[in-house]
């Protein structure tokens, strides 16, 4: 009987080589549909965003408690920098979107005495003695940053 097993085991894998799982890319940080990349390079907001768009990705937009918690325990792991992130207030002054998507920000996680509309301080920054929480800076501070891309759980046919 094990024998049948191993058999039809063998078989299932032969008949689905040609299957395989997308995954996030070599260097990038799975969680729920996205994938992370913590740059190890600095560069101002504008810049970095640019990084990641030529990644196929954009700055982290942390929508959620869950997800802060997640990219603070990567941060941890990883360094002890400052992040871009993708929020900004350079069109209306205090109205803080996502860069992606100019949707206002629903989740956030400012620290002490945050946002304080300092002049030219309309980029989303990550403070790492705060233990990361969110500060605005001005954008063209150079610091590292965290890109995000879509998770595609899907399966791709190779050949």
């Amino acid at each position: 009987m094990l024998r049948l097993c191993h058999v039809r085991f063998a078989l299932f894998l032969i008949a689905n080589l040609d299957r395989v799982r997308t995954e996030c890319p070599l260097g990038w940080q799975h969680y729920n549909n996205s994938c992370y990349f913590f740059s190890s390079e600095s560069l101002n907001w504008y810049l970095a965003q640019s990084a990641c768009r030529g990644h196929d990705a954009r700055l982290a937009e942390i929508e959620t408690k869950d997800r802060q918690d997640y990219i603070t325990d990567l941060a941890k792991r990883f360094n002890h920098y400052n992040y871009w992130i993708g929020g900004r207030d350079d069109i209306i002054e205090s109205r803080w979107i996502w860069s992606s998507t100019d949707k206002l920000l629903t989740y956030t996680n400012w620290g002490p005495n945050e946002p304080n509309g300092g002049t030219g301080e309309n980029c989303l920054s990550m403070y790492a003695p705060w233990t990361w929480q969110w500060y605005d800076m001005t954008c063209s501070a150079s610091q590292q940053f965290i890109c995000e891309k879509n998770f595609h759980n899907s399966e791709e046919i190779i050949g």
